[in-house]
């Protein structure tokens, strides 16, 4: 096989391979990202869930007392590990050490800081909040001092009531900043049948008149972070309304970042998870993805290559085996390994190539033997011709009727030749007709009965009432014709040949019996050969020309049939004709 031939399949199987290898890691990248980011956008809204919950905590209850108890039940319902520390490292609240467990090692960074301050200044951040510049009841300094007492006060009162167990979940439940906590007034607020609630309001709720000097303070500071926008200042003129508004804003949360630290609850750092990694799910990263397909890609291609010559090797050799046959080099086979289909082409190659040398054999056998036959006769007529040119013989009746005899002899020569060759190929014209047997057994014991007779043997025929059989009754005839003239040829004086007929399920058999000499083991295998004799002195002396035999088995294989030959030496032999009935049903 070219090496080319082989180098092609190794490309392409090579190349599918690759593909799938890429196509399949490629798909495994794609759905590993999908998943990841999936996974990531859950993980973050249980992230922002669990600081949305904690951060509120703070701002509703002015405290970090009694956060345990969300911190547990977010642990569970999450499946987080959460783990709340102050700025400085002492933890406040972990779900570990809650759940009687060994505490985990934290991650390497707090996944964010909890800090109330941070939620009043962005409740502050929604400009409907805050009063528009030039009202001219309240002042914009007025304004950030009236907020900052306002939350100050707040963050107090939802401390105070925290302390002494008040759920503050049902009572505040109005927006910010307009806290009905504040009112004063604690039958607005709760049923007057909780009383606990209300004595604990009546505790809590500060007075009317907060602390006048803090007041003061606040009213100090804001008017020094609003100094550049008071009429006369020089930035005021040239500010656009717009900036002027977030300059309200910006003071407003600076103050109440700087004058609520230590009202409200301190900042709280906020740990998920456990270990040295982020709690968020692993990024993908390609490249890793892309070497495990080439450490996947190379070995198969390693086992391609390895098939491949595996594989195409027998067919290499069988390549090389048909070149060689095609040369004329009939001995060549190749070896057999195996059985798999390789291996049954292999077998069918060797079987051809044995076939065609048979062929070859016989042909160049029956050249021979053609050329055997021919030459003793053609060269007696040369030699007779040549007498009567050169005037030796004289032409008398008797030497041309000695040369007529060896032109027929000729003739029957080339027509047996011409019959065998018709009946190997299939041409041989027949005129199928339906057969009755024993007519025609009994017409042929007619015909050889004056042979036999001068021969001083029996001829018998013993038929059963057999069916009908398709074939042509000259061909037949002649089968039998043969069969019964090398019977008699064996057969000594005193002998018996018997022909015999009988029916066995769908075939009709037809027997030519003698009680001769018999066949050796030997002879019985060439019994069937062109131009194979088995007395070897028989020649043209006694018309045997060793195609009879040759001819009628090629008569009765055109008909369907077969012709075998048993022989017992020195008790005779026997040949069966096997022939389909006529009446025989179709096949399925």
């Amino acid at each position: 096989m070219p090496w080319r031939f082989r180098t092609r399949v190794f490309v392409v199987v090579a190349l599918v391979a690759a593909a799938a290898v890429g196509a399949t890691t490629w798909l495994t990248v794609r759905a590993t990202r999908a998943e990841y980011a999936e996974s990531a956008a859950v993980e973050q809204r249980v992230v922002d869930d669990i600081y949305e919950t904690l951060s509120g905590y703070g701002l509703k209850h002015g405290t970090w007392e009694g956060v345990v108890r969300p911190v547990v039940r977010l642990g569970r319902s999450t499946g987080q590990r959460i783990r709340l520390t102050t700025l400085t490292g002492e933890v406040v609240v972990d779900t570990d050490t809650e759940q009687a467990r060994t505490a985990r090692p934290a991650t390497r960074r707090p996944t964010d800081v909890l800090d109330p301050r941070q939620n009043i200044v962005r409740e502050e951040g929604d400009p409907g909040s805050e009063p528009p510049l030039g009202d001219p009841s309240v002042t914009p300094t007025g304004a950030i001092a009236e907020r900052i007492t306002f939350y100050r006060r707040a963050m107090r009162l939802r401390a105070c009531l925290t302390r002494r167990g008040v759920d503050l979940d049902p009572v505040a439940a109005a927006r910010w900043p307009t806290d009905p906590l504040l009112t004063g007034n604690p039958d607005t607020l709760v049923p007057k049948s909780i009383v606990n609630v209300r004595e604990a309001l009546r505790i809590c709720v500060p007075p009317a008149m907060a602390d006048k000097s803090v007041v003061k303070a606040d009213l100090r500071a804001a008017a020094d972070c609003l100094l550049p926008l008071q009429d006369g200042a020089p930035e005021a003129s040239a500010r656009p309304p717009e900036r002027a508004a977030l300059t309200v804003r910006t003071c407003t949360e600076q103050l109440l970042q700087q004058r609520l630290d230590g009202i409200t609850p301190q900042p709280l750092l906020l740990w998920l998870g456990y270990g040295q990694g982020v709690t968020g799910p692993p990024r993908v990263q390609p490249l890793r993805a892309i070497i495990a397909a080439v450490v996947v890609a190379v070995p198969v291609i390693a086992c391609t290559l390895l098939l491949s010559r595996r594989v195409l090797a027998p067919i290499g050799a069988l390549a090389m085996a048909a070149r060689r046959l095609g040369a004329g080099d009939l001995s060549e086979r190749v070896a057999v390994r195996g059985r798999d289909e390789i291996a049954e082409l292999a077998r069918s190659f060797n079987r051809m190539a044995d076939s065609l040398q048979r062929s070859e054999e016989a042909q160049h056998r029956m050249v021979s033997d053609i050329a055997h036959e021919l030459r003793t006769p053609l060269a007696n007529i040369r030699g007779y011709l040549e007498a009567l040119h050169d005037g030796v013989l004289a032409p008398d009746p008797d030497l041309i009727s000695s040369l007529l005899e060896e032109a027929v002899l000729q003739q029957r020569l080339i027509d047996d030749l011409q019959d065998l060759a018709l009946a190997e190929s299939g041409a041989l014209r027949m005129v199928r007709t339906p057969l009755d047997v024993r007519e025609l057994l009994e017409t042929c014991r007619v015909a050889h009965r004056a042979v036999a007779e001068s021969h001083r043997v029996e001829l018998a025929v013993e038929a059963d009432a057999v069916p009908l059989v398709e074939a042509d009754p000259d061909r037949l005839r002649q089968v039998i014709g043969n069969l019964v003239t090398n019977a008699l040829a064996a057969t000594p004086p005193g002998g018996t040949i018997t022909l015999r007929a009988a029916s066995r399920d769908d075939t009709v058999r037809i027997q030519v019996a003698d009680t001769g000499r018999g066949l050796a083991p030997g002879e019985l295998l060439h019994v069937f050969d062109r131009f194979w004799r088995a007395d070897s002195a028989r020649g043209r002396a006694t018309g045997g020309r060793g195609l009879g035999l040759s001819i009628a088995q090629g008569i009765v294989q055109a008909h369907g049939g077969t012709l075998d030959a048993e022989s017992d030496p020195g008790r005779g032999s026997t040949f069966t004709i096997t022939l389909p009935r006529a009446d025989r049903p179709a096949q399925a």
